[in-house]
């Protein structure tokens, strides 16, 4: 298994994309970024330009690599979000196409990662550099930031930066579950993990601003805005979540070796697909987070036939369902996904 997935989401970037894989390249020879170990994913998200094929081009080189094209312009949201369900690795991280942020980075988001769910770059720590000659966007971006950080709770310093990483489990369990495919997914991504009582940590960054994006300060603040009140205002609800419980029969093997042989069936049967896996004091439940309902039938199926005589059962959790587990920080450990550290 390939220990980390990058997700690049690009839209109509043909013309930046060489720029980022020279950044890209330069934290590989420094030793940041190991390409036996690592995946890049780029998702075109639609573009009308030569995006798709400027990628194949620059992505040949680098052993494990793919280039996924979306139909139509969908969003950030929604090409992070197709990264995510095409991850098989431990860690899913995801940055922009420009690499504005310095991938150097990448070790201090895994590490990270080995004591906590989800890992964040931040521009706003005393270790961080931001370089730019854009004053007006630099303060939007702050009060943007001061004003979800006031109506989330969240207590973050930087909700905004393009460049988070999170255990994959963690990542298909809050990406099922937040369906805002514009640029406040991140907002409601790390708003789903506070609720789940997942970890987070902020690391500092580099941050360098790169001419030609596609980000409009002020259109695409006020619509992140206004997709975050209505998040607040319960009218951006998810799609529950098709769970699968396995209860050991009476006499029969502990939890503990259930939620082995739970995850082992599981990733055979849903072509190695790393889905969180709860281990409780009453049973073993799997949380098919981003599984395609046939699957997620198949997979019921090959549980009941090869669990027997363990009780199987099947419903779908809503977020507050899921809340009911109590911290899944704890919990999620069972899905066998999580190394002891780096």
């Amino acid at each position: 298994m390939l220990e980390l997935t990058i997700v690049v989401p690009a839209f109509n970037e043909a013309h930046r994309l060489e720029a980022g894989m020279l950044r890209f390249e330069a934290a590989v020879s420094a030793g940041a970024i190991d390409l036996e170990q690592t995946e890049l994913v780029v998702i075109d998200d639609g573009s009308t330009d030569q995006t798709a094929a400027e990628a194949t081009k620059l992505l040949a080189g680098i052993p494990h690599h793919r280039v996924i094209r979306l139909p139509f312009n969908q969003g950030k949201g929604a090409a992070v979000r197709a990264g995510v369900a095409s991850a098989r690795s431990l860690y899913t991280a995801y940055m922009d196409a420009d690499m504005a942020i310095d991938p150097m980075a990448i070790p201090l988001l895994l590490d990270g990662l080995a004591d906590h769910d989800l890992a964040i770059g931040c521009r706003a720590l005393p270790d961080s550099m931001v370089e730019t000659a854009y004053v007006v966007r630099s303060l939007m971006g702050r009060l943007f930031n001061e004003l979800v950080t006031t109506g989330t709770g969240l207590g973050l310093k930087d909700t905004q930066c393009g460049f988070k990483a999170l255990r994959t489990p963690v990542a298909r369990l809050l990406f099922h579950l937040v369906r805002i495919d514009r640029f406040a997914f991140d907002v409601e991504i790390l708003a789903r993990a506070r609720r789940l009582g997942l970890t987070i940590t902020e690391v500092p960054v580099h941050w360098k601003h790169v001419e030609g994006s596609t980000v409009h300060p002020l259109h695409d603040s006020v619509t992140m805005l206004r997709d975050v009140y209505r998040s607040r205002r319960g009218m951006l609800t998810g799609p529950p979540v098709p769970t699968i419980t396995v209860r050991p029969a009476e006499g029969g093997a502990s939890v503990a070796v259930l939620a082995g042989q739970v995850s082992a069936i599981l990733a055979e049967v849903l072509d190695g697909a790393p889905v969180p896996v709860i281990a409780d004091g009453t049973g073993v439940t799997a949380l098919l987070a981003m599984v395609d309902p046939a699957d997620a039938s198949l997979a019921h199926e090959a549980l009941r036939l090869q669990m027997a005589p363990a009780e199987i059962s099947r419903r779908a959790l809503t977020l507050d369902g899921l809340a009911r587990f109590g911290p899944l920080t704890g919990l999620l450990d069972a899905s066998g996904t999580k190394p002891a550290g780096r």
